[in-house]
């Protein structure tokens, strides 16, 4: 079961260093970032799983701790993806549209600007009744340099 009080806490924990621009290095950017072509062209999406597409990763590697967060959009038409990879735990907001998310065998229907988290391993889908839906998806690597 999980304790709202803990994800909260690490939620708020995890974003309040995410915004500390003096711990991280501002340049460190994976190479799935940078796009062919300069800046000026479209980011290449990558396949997930059937049913979700992700852009391009950003990468933040903390000087002061030993933390990755790498960010990157999920997009999804209408219907269901099959599961999803979770290779880290993953910090998860709806950013536009209606979702229904089975995480681990629950099921979850998000609004907008909800958060969530999803746990290494974590079997996940997500079913979208509407047009498109977008997920900002924060990979966070702990003990990484």
């Amino acid at each position: 079961m999980c304790h709202p009080k803990r994800n909260l806490m690490f939620i708020a924990i995890v974003l309040a260093i995410a915004f500390v621009p003096a711990a991280i290095d501002p340049v460190a950017q994976t190479a799935e970032s940078k796009t062919a072509g300069g800046e000026n062209s479209r980011p290449q999406y990558e396949v997930l799983a059937k049913g979700i597409v992700a852009s391009p990763t950003f990468s933040a590697q903390f000087k002061s701790a030993p933390l990755r967060l790498e960010f990157r959009n999920w997009v999804m038409g209408r219907g269901e993806t099959e599961t999803i990879p979770t290779p880290t735990r993953i910090l998860m907001e709806l950013r536009q549209g209606t979702i229904t998310t089975t995480l681990s065998g629950e099921k979850n229907e998000r609004q907008q600007g909800d958060f969530w988290m999803v746990e290494k391993g974590a079997a996940l889908s997500i079913q979208n009744p509407g047009e498109v839906g977008v997920v900002r998806a924060i990979y966070i690597y702990e003990n990484s340099r």
